[in-house]
């Protein structure tokens, strides 16, 4: 018989359990990437706070990617942009 599956009170589990566990979190990993990036963020962009911004972004032709790093020149001049065009409207 074998020693693994005499004790399960001991957290060792069967090579195959491990190697499904392991699969299964893989899988839901994955699709929770997917989820998160062709349902739930296209959707935030429709949300009354974050509308404003992105259309404001889209306007003005601001590259997204360097709008977030905070360290950039780029992202002082997109962020004050982005401001008074949300005070202007």
């Amino acid at each position: 018989m074998n020693t693994l599956t005499q004790n399960p009170g001991t957290g060792i589990q069967p090579k195959p359990r491990r190697l499904r566990r392991g699969w299964f979190g893989l899988l839901a990993g994955l699709a929770l990437l997917w989820a998160m990036a062709f349902v739930i963020l296209p959707y935030a962009q429709t949300l009354p706070y974050i509308q404003p911004v992105m259309g404001a972004i889209a306007d003005s032709d601001v590259d997204a990617g360097t709008y977030w790093y905070t360290q950039s020149e780029k992202t002082a001049v997109g962020q004050m942009y982005v401001r008074n065009t949300l005070r202007n409207r």
